[in-house]
């Protein structure tokens, strides 16, 4: 199934893996009719059970996107600027697996996207930045805050008040990258992952994702008890009980999300 959205995305879905593009090449700036566009697309996929892994990704090689269309900025109201990164934080919400699939420029939004996925993989070409302050701004939908959080404010400090880009193996001694594939075997790297996340249970894969998302700016002693209620509750799944089993028979466990 196929379906472009005027705004400018297109959304693929195939056994299973539902492909996000920016499909406005070459640099895939994303305006803010996207990012409302965003916000439903996201719903629709939360909502469809034929959807096990969501991959974003942009249209050609030579971004996977440059950022947003800052020509838009001047236009907007108040509401607009304090609501519009909200769509990205749903990214980072869906109760599904998200992997990025990084190419070129990833700069400004497009860092903002990627961050608020699960898994990002990219290319030797990539540039990851935030590069607002040379515009006299700052990142806006959630860059800053998973940046900051993400290296910690004496390293985060260096790469937002330059606005500097950094490179693969950079970004991969940070964090901000979690492999660099070559341009030839990339997407099928990124559809290897996508089919090896389908084989795990989902209902495990969203209590996983929800505890992280507590556990991340918890006290440890928070942390313990989150992680034991979750495993608690799952102990209670049919899925739960399928993994033991297909441990016990030396077999594929066969989960059905229940």
């Amino acid at each position: 199934m196929e379906r472009p959205y005027s705004s400018g995305w297109l959304v693929r879905v195939n056994n299973g893996v539902a492909e996000v593009v920016i499909n406005r090449p070459p640099l895939n700036i994303i305006t803010l009719e996207m990012r409302m566009d965003l916000g439903r697309i996201i719903n629709e996929l939360e909502q469809d059970n034929n959807v096990r892994v969501v991959v974003f990704e942009g249209s050609g090689d030579k971004a996977f996107s440059a950022g947003g269309d800052v020509t838009e900025f001047l236009n907007t109201t108040p509401n607009d600027l304090i609501n519009w990164g909200k769509t990205i934080e749903a990214v980072e919400n869906l109760s599904k697996p998200t992997i990025a699939l990084l190419r070129g420029y990833v700069l400004g939004a497009g860092t903002e996207l990627a961050l608020a996925c699960d898994i990002r993989i990219g290319t030797p070409d990539v540039e990851i930045g935030l590069p607002e302050i040379r515009l006299g701004m700052v990142p806006a939908s959630g860059g800053l805050t998973r940046i900051v959080k993400s290296l910690g404010p004496l390293r985060a400090k260096y790469y937002l008040l330059l606005g500097r880009r950094i490179k693969p193996e950079e970004a991969l001694q940070l964090g901000l990258l979690n492999e660099v594939v070559e341009s030839a075997r990339i997407y099928d790297r990124v559809m290897e992952i996508a089919r090896d996340l389908m084989s795990l249970s989902p209902l495990a894969i969203k209590a996983l994702k929800e505890a992280i998302k507590l556990i991340q700016d918890s006290p440890m002693g928070i942390g313990f008890d989150i992680e034991r209620k979750t495993f608690a509750l799952l102990r209670y799944s049919q899925d739960f009980q399928e993994g033991i089993e297909a441990f016990k028979e030396k077999r594929q466990p066969r989960f059905q999300g229940l």
